[in-house]
């Protein structure tokens, strides 16, 4: 057990390695290739590190180092996040700095039209972020700057700090170049950014709710069990008929479905299968997130499986349909074992 227990663990931490190193490369292809040639400075501390560059020459990646370091010294010594949130910022800063710096560099600039420039940036910084968020790090910047001012005034609104500097570095790109356009852009940007990040953070742990009702009840929840896939069987009503029937339901990855929903009708051609999708779906049998926010809408901690991990992640306002899906996956889980 304890063996298995490693290997899965390993698997994790290449799996959050990979996934910050293509991250990475993917927001510096953005910043270096598509930003700042076409003197775009979409917010946050790379807009801030965009400006500058353009004013004094100073590298990208080596602001973007040196913003977020007394960030983290402050964070250290305050003890305000866990050391692994630390560590795994540092990591990702740093990493950051060296691919802006080093590597980026040697790729050819786009050059073409401006337009194109800031959507395609926005697409890659969006991509970028998201799948660094996906490798449970973040990079940073002034995020943290307005989590650190939260913690030290609880009634600090994180959210409201953030949106207000991204508005103030857009808007000081119009004045630092002297072009209206670059603050146009930049906006396009940033909307495409936040637009990219939302769909894959939101599609990231997708996965399905089947609903079966059939005759052969007992048949079909065994075709869940064969693919050891935990199912839960309610009870139900027939509407016209009045008749009581079973209904099977659970939660499956989507490449499943297709296999599952074939095997249901081999065992019962007449059963009914009804496949949704559930956004998120946490606890018995699936993952244990346990979330920690320094407001209502930052989370500066997460758990999965006991392990800590550190990261910054957005609390997202469900919609109704979400909320159906999360009661309804609070049944699934307590029906696991079948």
């Amino acid at each position: 057990m304890e063996a298995k227990n490693w290997k899965t663990e390993k698997e994790t931490i290449i799996r959050c390695v990979l996934l910050n190193l293509a991250g990475v490369f993917i927001y510096a292809v953005g910043i270096n290739s598509f930003a700042a040639p076409h003197k775009i400075a979409p917010g946050g501390a790379s807009g801030i590190a965009i400006l500058i560059n353009y004013l004094t020459g100073c590298p990208i990646g080596l602001f973007v180092f040196v913003f977020n370091i007394p960030l983290l010294l402050i964070i250290v010594v305050k003890k305000y996040f866990p050391r692994s949130f630390v560590f795994r910022t540092l990591a990702s800063t740093a990493l950051l700095s060296i691919v802006t710096d080093l590597v980026i560099v040697r790729i050819p600039v786009y050059k073409g039209n401006p337009l194109l420039a800031a959507m395609f940036c926005g697409a890659m910084m969006g991509i970028g972020l998201a799948l660094v968020h996906m490798g449970q790090s973040n990079t940073g910047g002034i995020s943290l700057l307005g989590l650190i001012m939260q913690k030290c005034n609880p009634q600090f609104q994180v959210g409201a700090w953030i949106s207000g500097l991204n508005i103030a570095v857009v808007l000081a790109s119009a004045m630092v170049y002297r072009n209206i356009e670059s603050l146009l852009y930049a906006v396009v940007t940033v909307y495409i950014s936040g637009m990219f990040m939302d769909h894959m953070l939101e599609n990231a742990d997708a996965k399905n709710l089947m609903i079966v009702i059939a005759e052969s009840t007992d048949k079909v929840r065994q075709v869940f069990l064969d693919r050891k896939i935990g199912v839960t069987v309610l009870k139900g009503e027939g509407g016209y008929s009045s008749e009581v029937q079973r209904v099977v339901m659970c939660v499956s990855e989507k490449k499943e479905c297709e296999l599952l929903q074939k095997r249901i009708h081999k065992v019962d051609d007449k059963a009914l299968v009804i496949i949704t999708e559930a956004e998120k779906v946490a606890g018995k049998g699936f993952k244990h997130l346990t979330y920690k926010y320094d407001d209502k809408s930052n989370c500066i901690s997460r758990t999965k499986k006991g392990i800590r991990t550190g990261g910054i992640y957005r609390k997202k306002r469900g919609r109704k349909s979400d909320i159906r899906v999360s009661r309804l996956s609070g049944s699934i889980q307590s029906g696991r074992s079948g």
